[in-house]
């Protein structure tokens, strides 16, 4: 975000900002293994920075031949796996290496882009920010695939790709509110018929047509883990924060993950970063690695992970 962007931000925020607990201590010594020392199934949501196998989060992910591969619109495979994509990765340990079992490429955005004044760009009525570093453009009228992470000023943008897929989608958080007393990311949504409205704070993914004005889907799916989380002992989940009225006063934009109430998180309202911790049905991160706002410079950062060599800011929240 820019700094005016920021102080915008930290306004809107309120007494959630000032209730927080007093700032936890900046980690001026990392360690090797960011998770530090956890077991068990682990969950990735970020993205795609390099080969190698896969490269999400500072997290070396392989590839075997049982991987299965997903996009939103159905089965996929490891070509569409690109530098800059959002995947959403189920793995598990394997002789210290993890190993992923399902990898989701997980687009928030396919539809075609609007241009809304000033060098402004939507797509599906959501703001997009290109970001510094990312890959492709807005042109528009042109349909495209937008890869990158919600912020609540929109979609900050590190991919885009022309897209022949005819049918849009938006994925995100809904909440209630609009001319249809449904949003998604702001956007408003009229459901088909036979779906139920999803609580608010229910990460969806929806497929339908965007009209200018309103989000028709046809389908929606909740959740981010298709494969679900069962298994789940641990989370890797890159973002922006932002304000809700539960304990502990943020989710991370655009997921709608919920946080352990005991987390300590304002000191990164207004950042960019990498969370890791414990899953216990809520998520218990323990630290928040602050990243820059620009795609090639954490291309660089996060190329070699973020174990010892890593010098950025590390933020405690446990």
């Amino acid at each position: 975000m820019t700094p005016m962007k920021r102080r915008t931000f930290l306004s809107l925020m309120g007494t959630t900002f000032a209730a927080g607990c007093a700032a936890p201590a900046l980690v001026t010594r990392n360690e090797k293994d960011p998770f530090e020392g956890g077991i068990g199934g682990t969950g990735i949501v970020g993205l795609m920075t390099d080969f190698g196998s896969l490269i999400v989060n500072g997290l070396r992910v392989e590839i075997t031949s049982g991987t299965r591969f997903e996009t939103p619109f159905g089965e996929g495979s490891e070509s569409d796996v690109q530098v800059g994509a959002p995947l959403t990765i189920a793995a598990s340990l394997s002789r210290d290496r993890l190993v992923a079992r399902h990898v989701l490429v997980s687009y928030p955005l396919v539809g075609r882009v609007q241009a809304i004044g000033h060098g402004r760009f939507s797509v599906n009525g959501a703001p997009i920010i290109t970001e510094p570093g990312g890959q492709g453009r807005l042109t528009h009228g042109t349909r495209v695939a937008v890869g990158g992470v919600w912020s609540p000023e929109g979609l900050v943008a590190s991919r885009i790709d022309a897209s022949d897929e005819p049918r849009d989608l938006i994925a995100g958080v809904v909440s209630r509110g609009g001319p249809t007393g449904l949003l998604i990311e702001g956007t408003p949504m009229r459901l088909n018929d036979g779906n139920f409205a999803p609580p608010s704070g229910q990460y969806v993914t929806a497929i339908g047509d965007y009209d200018g004005r309103i989000f028709n889907a046809a389908t929606t799916r909740t959740g981010r883990f298709t494969s679900g989380a069962v298994g789940f002992r641990q989370l890797s989940v890159e973002g922006y924060l932002e304000p809700v009225r539960a304990n502990p006063g943020f989710r991370i934009a655009g997921l709608g993950h919920s946080f352990a109430r005991e987390v300590k998180l304002a000191p990164l309202a207004a950042e960019r970063a990498i969370y890791f911790g414990r899953y216990t049905g809520a998520f218990r991160a323990a630290k928040g690695y602050i990243v820059p706002e620009n795609f090639g410079r954490r291309r660089e950062i996060l190329r070699n992970g973020l174990g010892t060599g890593y010098d950025g800011p590390i933020i405690r929240t446990l």
